[in-house]
């Protein structure tokens, strides 16, 4: 029974040792298991935007941009028309109106009168004949018609659309209106050779031109036209020679469709018109030449309205050099208005800025403030920092690790102004450029001490101390504290190797003490851990041991 505790003990000690020994390698290798991130769903495209645009075309069916012209409208099929006859004495059971629909025949069937054949009429002459066959059977003072309800029809629509097929229509719709309930045109659809092909007899066809990019571009409805039942509307893909390009200074640059006898004012119009900024007396065109290789380049003005452009051709309009340029430059922390503040260019300068934000606030600290500029391209042109960028991390070179680590640590567009000095009230007079942005810090009375310490915190600032001093008041090194490497940190971003002596503590500095890393353990180091591990286990073991022993 003794036997069986005792072999329980061990049991349990060999677990524990386990257990334990999972530990020490968690803390020689800090390796850390991490969850697995969530895998993407693929095919998830948002679809929303086209299906309301089809709502919207479909709620829009049968409106009326502006009253019927009674002359324009030609009646078909469908359509439902009130007849209006002013009462008769001798005939009260004669109605005063009467809503009668078209036949597909193109015929009306008045009670009493008859049918009359107004398919293909206008309104207005519709109006009349029915007038003239009312009269002759009935003395009406009067005899109106109008239109109560326009007809539905069906419409085809071809080539490069997102849902070709049959569309509903009414005679108030335009062929933008159509495409858009068709799901809209193609990335390669053409819009200035679009066509319908409209019956004209049983026999005879008449071709429609249609071009949408005025529409689209100019709002001119012209090349947008109404539809009629039955139309065929093409839309054919667009040719990738034959286009113009407007760029700089206009209202919507891009890659245009050409038309033969384009015009230089057209084509702005297109681009969405001269901005204030454009140089106007000198518009570039640039043109192949014959060999459709080389180009010729000439200057414009925008009063020559008659060019006309060729297929190809580049039209480039020029900015006005500073023209009404911003210059802002913001200001935070321990001043007494922060913001931002328009200037003039290069004539305010870091201590003019402050004045005009009310000065300084008495928790100021000079000393730790910033100055970045948001211009600042210096990592844009650092050649050497892209090509380490371009290579794999084991193809870096110590010295080039080393420049990368302190690279990546550096506050792109800080300039090295040094605001301790004396002059001038301790501001200096460095001019300001666009967008350039100061950060006063305020006072800090503490040193804060962090890492592989035994009490990180923050510690008081006592001038008298160095940096030993403030790891002696935060409980001195913790195990495993790599204290060759304790860094100092600068409020500004800049670090120091502790043991160097080349900074001077300030308010506001940080302590960092880093853990050994694993490159760095040593054997001594793991044999101690272990054995301090193993003299744990044997002292559990010798309890549970003596436990067992009283329990007989």
């Amino acid at each position: 029974m003794n036997m069986m505790k005792f072999l329980h003990c061990i049991v349990f000690s060999a677990l524990l040792f386990l257990l334990l020994g999972h530990s020490l390698n968690a803390q020689v290798t800090g390796a850390i298991k991490l969850p697995k991130p969530g895998m993407m769903k693929p095919g998830e495209y948002d679809t929303t935007a086209l299906e309301k645009a089809e709502l919207l075309s479909k709620e829009t069916l049968g409106l009326v941009e502006t009253p019927i012209d009674p002359k324009q409208y030609i009646l078909g099929p469908n359509d439902i028309l009130t007849v209006f006859i002013a009462p008769i004495l001798y005939k009260p059971e004669v109605p005063s109106h009467i809503d009668i629909p078209v036949s597909p025949d193109g015929r009306i069937i008045i009670p009493g009168i008859g049918a009359i054949q107004i398919g293909g009429l206008s309104l207005h002459e519709a109006e009349i004949l029915v007038s003239a066959e009312v009269m002759k059977i009935l003395k009406s003072p009067s005899v109106s018609l109008t239109l109560r309800k326009m007809r539905t029809f069906k419409v085809f629509i071809r080539g490069a659309i997102r849902k070709p097929g049959i569309i509903p229509a009414t005679p108030a719709d335009r062929v933008s209106e159509i495409i858009d309930r068709a799901g809209g045109l193609m990335y390669d659809a053409s819009m200035r050779k679009i066509t319908i092909t409209r019956s004209t007899t049983s026999a005879q066809t008449q071709t429609i031109p249609v071009d949408l990019h005025d529409f689209f571009y100019k709002g001119d409805k012209s090349g947008n036209p109404f539809l009629n039942g039955g139309d065929v509307i093409f839309i054919p893909a667009q040719s990738s020679n034959l286009t113009f390009e407007v760029s700089g200074e206009v209202g919507k640059p891009g890659i245009f469709e050409f038309k033969e006898g384009e015009l230089l004012s057209s084509a702005i119009t297109s681009a969405g018109g001269f901005l204030e900024t454009a140089i106007i007396d000198s518009i570039e065109i640039s043109r192949f030449n014959a060999d459709d290789r080389t180009i010729k380049t000439w200057f414009v003005k925008s009063t020559d309205t008659d060019i006309t452009l060729e297929s190809g051709d580049r039209i480039a309009v020029r900015k006005k050099y500073n023209w009404r340029k911003p210059h802002t430059v913001s200001i935070t922390g321990e001043v007494l208005k922060p913001g931002r503040y328009a200037i003039d260019p290069e004539s305010v300068n870091i201590h003019d800025l402050i004045e005009r934000a009310g000065g300084l606030t008495k928790e100021a600290y000079p000393q730790s403030s910033l100055l970045i500029r948001q211009s600042d391209d210096n990592n844009i042109y650092d050649i050497e920092y892209w090509r380490l960028m371009a290579l794999p991390p084991d193809a870096l070179s110590e010295r080039e690790k080393a420049f990368m680590r302190e690279k990546k640590r550096e506050i792109r567009g800080m300039i090295a102004v040094d605001f301790s000095t004396k002059q001038s009230k301790g501001i200096p007079h460095m001019t300001l450029e666009h967008e350039d942005s100061i950060h006063i810090s305020k006072k800090k009375d503490f040193i804060n001490v962090f890492g592989k310490v035994k009490n990180p915190g923050r510690i008081k600032f006592n001038p008298q101390f160095s940096y030993r001093d403030y790891i002696t008041s935060a409980g001195g090194f913790s195990t495993r504290a790599d204290e060759d490497e304790t860094l100092i940190l600068k409020q500004r971003g800049e670090q120091f190797i502790a043991e160097d002596d080349e900074y001077e503590l300030q308010p506001g500095d940080q302590i960092l003490v880093p853990e050994i890393p694993e490159s760095k353990v040593t054997f001594t180091q793991i044999l101690s851990l272990a054995l301090t591990i193993t003299a744990q286990i044997v002292t559990v073991v010798g309890v549970l041991y003596t436990l067992s022993q009283q329990s007989k």
